[in-house]
């Protein structure tokens, strides 16, 4: 799995997901079924990658286990503050394989993040 700082303010994950293209009634239920256990992967990533990302306040986020409720409020947060930035999706042999890429913002500073909550707006709604 990759993660970068695509471009300032966003935070973005690659995530994986591959279905035997012969286990679903169509083809469209194959690659929907990959597309979505991309995006758990990507949101997976994203979620792990936001260790010692420093909020603003000198909120840093340290320990990323579940270990209280505050926490997994946070982790349940950030999950639906995540998107699809990019997707892609083909066909290699009986495989169906996914790959997206995931994003957070971090800021309003990318225009994609300007109706969209930020990391730091999301810790303070469950504080």
């Amino acid at each position: 799995a990759r993660m970068t700082a695509a471009e300032p303010g966003l935070l973005t994950a690659s995530g994986f997901g591959t279905v035997d293209s012969q286990a679903f009634a169509t083809r469209s239920q194959g690659r929907m079924m990959a597309v979505r256990a991309a995006q758990v992967d990507g949101q997976r990533q994203l979620a792990e990658s936001i260790k010692g990302v420093e909020l603003t306040g000198g909120t840093t986020v340290e320990e990323f286990e579940v270990t209280s409720d505050l926490v997994a409020t946070r982790v349940r947060g950030l999950l639906r503050g995540a998107f699809t930035l990019k997707e892609q999706v083909r066909e290699e042999d009986d495989t169906v394989v996914a790959e997206v890429q995931m994003a957070v913002c971090l800021d309003k500073r990318p225009a994609i993040c300007a109706d969209r909550p930020t990391l730091q707006s999301i810790v303070d709604a469950v504080e």
